[in-house]
């Protein structure tokens, strides 16, 4: 008998599930700070209210140091910190946020992406308190573009207070990173790992360093200084098959309209992704009652790129009687296509982010009062570059087959390895960049009042200028070279070095194009007799610059109030903000008369007023009852509040050309919000919380697509603009508990889950009726097996979303379209064992499952995509000097 079968990479999940895998913290983990609690925890004392010290030591403290933040915090709060960030292998702070009760998020490339929460993605974004963002079409930080060994904790506040910066109607997450005080002395904690990725078949190296003293003097106080550096470098490769838009046809079998593939597209990417972060914090306090301090952060992340793509299009003729469609449905499974026109585009795709932020600020603590100031500059920069070759031919037959797992597709009859088959057809060249600075001024002050129901009056003031602009635009500079054989230059073509979506039926033997000189668009450009030069900027049409200020005012007033008709203490907080924004956009439109391009500037002024509370009652000791109500805003984004018109042409099929524009007049969305919660506190790492909440939301922002004629050339041009009114509610539960109870080595067992339903609801007026919000799933659920014991770590951690809505197309001859996303779940898990208190040893693996993400046009019978993504391995060793 012949014996099975084994690939690695099946090999290589099944034995890291096995060891489960993980990745130690670089520094000690860190309780949380300024939570003003003044109810006891479940463990204390709660007729004398006096607290007992949670100390954070030991290998269950990041569950224990969480679990504090969340039921200390007046606001309705989920935390992660450091220790428990990094006992999975999460690259970015995206990754770490996967688990967190209420959060979902999409991938790219294996990484995580595209945060929500409950499923909002309007939320506000900041480092230590001050607002973050990464330059873009958005407002917020890409937290991906962050090293998850930067963060000391998160905090994920899902209700708001008069403090707060405005900008989450959604939520607020903020990012804490490491202080020298924060350690007794001196703290230096490295670490390295290598990584392997199965699909992409390389090797990368990682690495961090932390390095913290601080000393005291006689006569200038005491000093910290902190340094914290982190290099990632990851290599992937993502696999992705289209069948194209589906098509009305009558000419494929008699006396029907079915509907079919438009064709299909196989594209395999692989490269690098390398993050470089840095953190330096400097503090000084010159005297008990005053802390001065200055800080600095960096982030950088870079995609380097290599895709090599086959496209086949549906054709006017078949093989008789080849079309079949799905039973019952006028859908097409599988058809043969006959002299289908084949393109293969081969094309460098790089990305760069690059964030930088400074800041000052110091504390004054009197007997009463306490005054913080803080001023911050952040500068910020995306960029993409696009460049390659396309390759052109025919192909005699061509087949899909719609009813496999992964639709499958070949041809027959023409050798697409025989440069006399084909012939380069154009050139592709892209480049676009963003930009954005601000600059922030706050004051904050704390009175701290006796003998009184307000226990403590805040109030404060901030300023900001942001600027932002989309630069030089989208600079399109494709070029058609048809007529050129391949044979012709051939040291632009070479066999197809890959496998696609190995276990698939898929057009691999191919020529596709080098990629060598792709970097260098003006000599790949002149190698093919190109020599118009390449524009210095977009068309006026689609640039905008846009430049916002924004004045904000707050007063709170946190409570206590015992001797009420209460069993328990009652606190909370109760405040009003009050913030007024002015935008300047300034942008670019045409005359219809003339054709002529004539500026537009749109200048706008508005106030909001956002009050809030937040109540927490002592049912019992341990037992938290908690309630909440505020209003909140988030402002449009950038592109969507510009004049100007972006076109992207395709030169494959011009029937898919492409434009985009903003909407000056869009109004922010604004939110009421409801929320509900019981929380029970077992102890200092078990407690189980259910939450329900409730939002009203205005103004969402929608996209509305028409055919326009632009230059005697047709788009299909989409629009933002404010829809109705929509409500999402829902809840979440969540647990978390070590069986201490059990005997022996099963005493070091623990369980986190948690579940969160959402629904929601609004108009899309591409559909015409109402759907749930875009990337929301209903049902999302995450488990997290633990175990804690002596020197060993483990954790099994499964992430899962149900179907969801990622996207609505119209198609002409179709109609409207919506587009799901099938329901995935994700596996990762890790394994470390500490060798002595300053050496550890740790083994991770990520996507363990290979999961296969798939999306589909309104039926399971219309498939539109699936992806696949590398299973990633790493080992690691960190060390404490």
């Amino acid at each position: 008998m012949n014996a099975l079968p084994i690939k690695p990479r099946h090999l290589l999940r099944a034995s890291v599930c096995a060891l489960f895998a993980t990745n130690m913290s670089p520094a000690l983990a860190q309780s949380g700070a300024g939570t003003h609690s003044t109810l006891p925890a479940p463990d204390d004392n709660a007729q004398t209210g006096v607290l007992r010290e949670v100390v954070v030591v030991g290998v269950r403290a990041s569950l224990a140091s969480a679990q504090e933040i969340k039921r200390d915090k007046l606001e309705i709060v989920d935390s992660i910190v450091a220790d428990d960030i990094t006992k999975l292998p999460d690259f970015s702070v995206t990754d770490a946020l996967q688990r967190v009760t209420g959060l979902q998020i999409a991938r790219d490339r294996g990484d995580g992406t595209g945060i929500s929460i409950r499923g909002l993605t309007q939320m506000e974004t900041t480092l230590n308190g001050r607002e973050v963002f990464t330059a873009g079409a958005g407002r917020n930080f890409d937290f991906a573009d962050m090293a998850s060994e930067l963060v000391s904790g998160i905090d994920v506040y899902k209700t708001s207070s008069a403090e707060h910066i405005e900008g989450g109607v959604g939520g607020l997450i903020d990012l804490r990173t490491r202080r020298p005080f924060d350690f007794k002395g001196r703290e230096i904690v490295g670490s390295t790992r290598l990584i392997y990725g199965d699909l992409a078949d390389r090797n990368a190296t990682q690495f961090s360093v932390l390095a913290s003293n601080r000393w005291k003097t006689t006569s200038a106080g005491e000093f910290g200084v902190l340094v914290n550096l982190a290099y990632q470098d990851r290599a992937f490769r993502e696999d992705q098959k289209g069948t194209g838009n589906p098509q009305a046809r009558t000419d494929l079998m008699a006396g029907q309209t079915v509907i079919a593939p438009n064709g299909t597209s196989e594209t395999i990417s692989l490269g690098n992704r390398k993050r470089s972060t840095a953190h330096v914090v400097l503090q000084w306090r010159p005297a008990a009652d005053l802390e001065l301090y200055a800080e600095g952060s960096y982030t950088e992340f870079q995609t380097r790129q290599n895709s090599w793509q086959s496209n086949v299009l549906a054709s006017p003729a078949l093989v008789p009687g080849s079309a079949a469609v799905f039973p019952g449905t006028n859908d097409v499974s599988h058809i043969t296509w006959m002299n289908a026109p084949v393109s293969i585009l081969s094309f460098a795709r790089d990305t760069l982010d690059r964030t930088k932020q400074a800041a000052v600020g110091g504390v004054w603590s009197g007997k009463a009062l306490t005054l913080k100031s803080d001023v911050s500059y952040t500068q910020s920069s995306n960029t993409l570059f696009f460049s390659g070759l396309t390759l052109g031919g025919t192909a005699a037959n061509f087949t899909q087959d719609l009813s496999t797992d992964v639709p499958s597709s070949s041809i027959t009859g023409t050798n697409l390895l025989d440069p006399a088959n084909l012939q380069y057809t154009g050139i592709a060249y892209r480049l676009r960049r963003f930009e954005g600075d601000q600059a922030t001024v706050r004051l904050d002050g704390e009175y701290e009042v006796s003998d009184s129901l307000v226990n403590t009056l805040l109030a404060g003031v901030r300023y900001a200028r942001r600027g932002a602009s989309n630069a030089s635009g989208l600079v399109v500079a494709d070029a058609g070279v048809a007529g050129i054989p391949v044979a012709a230059l051939p040291q632009y073509a070479m066999v197809n070095p890959y496998d696609f979506y190995a276990g698939t039926a898929s057009i691999r033997n191919t020529l596709v194009g080098n990629l060598d000189t792709a970097r260098d668009a003006v000599g790949l450009r002149n190698a093919f007799g190109i020599t118009t030069p390449i524009p210095a900027t977009a068309s006026p049409l689609s640039l905008w610059d846009i430049s916002e200020d924004t004045q904000a005012a707050y007063l709170m007033a946190r409570f206590t109030a015992t001797g009420l008709p209460l069993k328990g203490p009652l606190d909370g907080n109760i405040g009003l903000r009050v913030v007024s924004t002015h935008e300047r956009v300034a942008g670019a439109q045409s005359v219809p008369a003339t054709g002529a391009v004539v500026p537009v500037h749109v200048d706008s002024r508005y106030t909001d007023y956002l009050p809030s509370v937040n109540l927490r009652y002592l049912l019992s000791p341990g037992l938290y009852l908690r309630a909440a109500a505020s209003r909140t805003l988030t402002r449009p984004n950038f592109d969507q509040l510009s004049p100007s018109l972006t076109l992207l042409p395709n030169a494959i099929n011009p029937a898919l050309n492409q434009g985009s524009a903003g909407n000056p007049e869009l109004k922010p969305i604004r939110a009421d919000n409801l929320d509900l919660a019981v929380e029970k506190y077992f102890n200092k790492s078990t407690a189980v919380h259910l939450t329900g909440f409730l939002k009203k939301v205005e103004g969402f922002v929608t996209t509305v697509s028409s055919p326009e004629v632009v230059d005697g050339v047709a788009y299909q041009v989409s629009r933002p603009q404010n829809s109705a009114a929509a409500d999402i509610k829902g809840f979440e539960l969540g647990y978390q508990q070590f069986y201490d109870f059990l005997p022996s080595w099963l005493s070091g067992l623990g369980l986190q889950a948690n579940y969160t339903y959402v629904d929601s609801e609004t108009l899309d007026r591409t559909l015409g009726e109402k759907v749930a919000l875009q990337n929301l799933s209903r049902h999302s659920v995450n488990l997290i097996g633990m175990y804690e014991k002596g020197r060993l770590s483990a954790r099994l951690a499964y992430n899962w979303r149900d179907k969801f809505l990622s996207g609505v197309t119209n198609i002409v001859g179709v109609g409207a379209l919506p587009i799901y996303t099938r329901a995935y779940g994700w596996l990762d898990a890790s394994l470390s064992y500490r060798f002595s208190e300053k050496i550890s040893f740790v083994i991770a693996g990520t996507n363990l499952l290979g999961t296969r993400r798939s999306s589909y046009y309104g039926v399971e019978t219309r498939p539109q995509s699936s992806w696949i993504n590398d299973t990633q391995v790493s080992l690691a060793v960190t060390a404490r000097f």
